[in-house]
């Protein structure tokens, strides 16, 4: 009996190990509701591409969907001009493992074609999933990654329910699949929840199939352009109901409630408002993590608690919690062990974002002293990276009005200061390029490139609508309407209306391609059309492309310089303590103390009338002594303002210019006073000073460099102020 139970022992004992062991190692920690997000960024060089290799020099065009595989690989669904789906292997490299451009084709993995595939999921056996959005189809990839096949779609923009190759969407977003085998999709522009059953039999899981808002039994709710999905263990399916700006929930049994968020207009006080949510993913746990448009990412409690998990504002920066910025993240995924990983789309990045319990750490870089104290007087660099050659802009670049290849009037650049309705003088920087036309003219597009949003446009009949394209924006026209209102372009445009048939509202899809010379829209009664290339809050200067026929050799003019005391400028004086003298014999102006330099100067472009006053692009000073050579740290022009790239937040304004600025649209008489002892370049605003206590005392001379961005730079007396420094 002894010797039975020893081998007893000996048999069971290594069994109950490995079992033990199994499920000691593959045991899910569980999610830390006090963790704050640390980002950082995993794959991408922040610039547009299509270049495999290593995960920090490969190129995304517009990465949107993301899932993590068993074995920790990232794959990310590449829409824009890539068309492709890659993956982002554990040693850190990309490969592209299907698509070859777009069209539609099925067959060997690397030949088969894409049209802006969007969301991505893993099934129960290790298919992957993909949201063909263009395509209207639902497409699957081998789990041994070999072939690609259509799951379920004719390709027919429709809703219809039915037989896998008769079933029809319109333009799905988004999928989730569920341990059963079945695949949910987001049919964004059909407003519905659709399942395709493992026998491929598809049909319509909630919506109504018109947009809309309301919550309960599941055919009867209604959702607007829900764009993300995604399925837990119990069997509920979480979808990011974009338009509503809501997270939806849909239990087994059809019933449909609001977890988080809801439309414009109905928030409660003190509840966080949603911006937009696209992705969506579910930890193990029922934690819920979302982007949206603002560049955050939230992180919802199964109490339906929403919390900002990490980002705060667009842009782009690593870091923890607030500190992080993202710029239009799109879907979202969580590995086993709680990490989350991001399609940064308008960064063109992948990003990946840990739980952490350190506090984030404020970057402070406080005062620009000038001269130097010894810091780094170089700005951060700006992501996403956009020039001329990175987007393949040739020497003529067309403009967004007819004939594209002419010139036309400039009527507004970017830097230049912008106020607000009610009076306000001050309120943001210009963006973009505002090009002069009469109400009603065609807007044209002036790129070949791809909707990439899946909600690109924005206030509808108001003075400010208008629509992102890809890269290029087209801001004060009435999307793909007539001057009377009628939609133009029914193929890309669709109309939205009410009860009544009353047009609301327009729709254009993800996906949608605009080719140069199409029909935009039309100009609406600002009689300009306003072109921003790059995402808002990391716009670049679209005069570096060239526009044909645009000449400019007229040099900027300045009108005058004053010193002023920085008490003087924090409270918002106007008045002019020192100015540049009227006349060369004139003595130098006396000066202590922290001080500003205010540079009164405009520009002008040939062709534009005389009265138009244009904004400059760059501006600095030197400081010289008495006898003419340059004073330490100003060697060359400290040039401190600089529009190439604009900075994200409205506050910018007050760094780069001082009270008395703003243009006449807004009351006031163009005036452009700027603070050419701030810092405002490369996405950067900062306050600076002239710190005279850092002179000798002496006569010194200011000289001020004011360029347009054509290169043309003032000259003359009016470029020079004399000063005495008396410490």
């Amino acid at each position: 009996m002894r010797r039975v139970l020893i081998a007893v022992l000996i048999l069971v004992l290594p069994s109950a190990t490995a079992v033990f062991v199994y499920f000691f190692l593959t045991k899910l920690p569980p999610t830390n509701r006090q963790a704050l997000g640390q980002v950082t960024a995993i794959a991408g060089t922040g610039a547009p591409g299509l270049n495999d290799g290593a995960a920090m020099s490969a190129s995304f065009s517009d990465p949107f969907g993301i899932v993590v595989d068993k074995r920790g690989n990232v794959i990310v669904a590449d829409g824009g001009e890539s068309n492709r789906i890659r993956r982002i292997s554990v040693d850190g490299k990309v490969h592209t493992i299907a698509g070859s451009g777009e069209g539609f084709a099925d067959g060997n993995a690397l030949q088969a074609q894409f049209n802006t595939p969007s969301g991505i999921a893993i099934d129960r056996n290790g298919n992957v999933i993909i949201a063909d959005t263009s395509n209207n189809r639902i497409r699957k990839l081998s789990n041994d990654g070999t072939v690609v096949t259509t799951v379920a779609g004719s390709g027919a923009a429709g809703l219809r329910d039915g037989p896998a190759g008769e079933a029809e969407f319109d333009g799905p977003i988004a999928v989730a699949t569920d341990k059963t085998g079945n695949v949910f999709v987001a049919d964004s522009y059909n407003d519905t929840i659709r399942k395709i059953s493992p026998d491929g039999t598809v049909a319509t899981y909630a919506g109504t199939g018109t947009a809309g808002y309301s919550d309960g039994i599941s055919t009867s709710a209604a959702f607007d352009t829900p764009c993300g999905i995604a399925t837990d263990r119990e069997g509920n399916v979480f979808v990011a109901d974009t338009g509503n700006g809501a997270i939806r929930k849909i239990t087994p049994q059809g019933i449909v409630t609001t977890i988080a968020g809801r439309p414009d207009g109905n928030q409660q006080e003190g509840e966080l408002r949603l911006q937009r949510p696209i992705g969506i993913c579910v930890t193990h746990d029922g934690f819920i993590f979302v982007t949206d448009d603002r560049g955050r990412i939230i992180r919802v409690s199964p109490e339906s608690q929403p919390t900002i998990y990490a980002g705060a504002t667009p842009g782009f920066a690593n870091g923890i919690a607030g500190q992080a910025r993202l710029n239009a993240p799109s879907h979202i995924a969580v590995d086993r062990q709680g990490a989350l990983y991001v399609a940064d789309s308008k960064n063109y990045l992948v990003r990946e974002i840990v739980p952490t319990q350190n506090t984030p750490q404020v970057e402070n870089r406080g005062l620009f002293i000038q001269p130097f104290e010894g810091e780094d007087s170089s700005s951060p660099a700006v992501i996403p990276k956009i020039d001329a050659s990175t987007i393949g802009a040739s020497q003529t670049f067309p403009w967004p009005l007819y004939p594209q290849g002419s010139w036309h009037e400039i009527a507004g650049v970017v830097g230049e200061a912008r106020g607000a309705a009610g009076g306000i003088a001050l309120d943001h920087i210009h963006s973009g390029l505002d090009i002069h036309g009469a109400a009603g003219e065609a807007a044209l597009s002036v790129y070949d490139e791809k909707v990439s949003s899946p909600i690109p446009n924005w206030d509808f009949d108001g003075s400010g609508e208008g629509i992102h394209v890809g890269l290029f924006s087209y801001i004060h026209i009435r999307v793909g309407r007539d001057p009377a209102g009628a939609i133009e372009t029914p193929t890309k445009v669709k109309a939205r209306t009410d009860g009544a048939g009353k047009l609301v509202g327009v729709r254009v899809r993800r996906g949608a391609r605009f080719k140069v010379g199409d029909f935009i829209g039309t100009l609406n009664r600002l009689n300009h059309v306003h072109l921003n290339l790059g995402p808002w809050n990391a716009q670049a200067n679209p005069l570096m492309l060239h526009f044909s026929a645009m000449k400019d050799a007229v040099a900027p003019i300045i009108e005058s310089i004053e010193v002023l005391p920085t008490s003087a400028l924090e409270s918002g004086s106007s008045g002019s303590v020192n100015a540049a003298p009227k006349h060369k014999s004139a003595g130098p102006v006396p000066v202590s103390g922290d001080v500003a330099i205010i540079v009164t100067a405009f520009d002008r472009v040939d062709g534009n009338g005389p009265t138009r006053k244009l904004g400059l692009t760059r501006l600095g000073y030197q400081l010289l002594n008495e006898d003419g050579s340059t004073v330490r740290g100003f060697e060359q022009p400290l040039m401190n303002i600089d529009f190439s790239r604009v900075p994200p937040e409205d506050s910018s304004v007050f760094k780069a210019y001082a009270a008395g600025s703003g243009v006449s649209a807004y009351g006031t008489p163009t005036k452009f006073r700027y603070i050419v002892t701030n810092r405002v370049r490369q996405g950067e605003a900062r306050e600076g000073v002239l710190r005279t206590a850092n002179l000798n005392s002496g006569n010194y001379t200011i000289r001020i460099d004011a360029e347009d961005y054509a290169g043309n730079r003032a000259s003359g007396p009016t470029t020079e102020l004399r000063i005495s420094v008396k410490n």
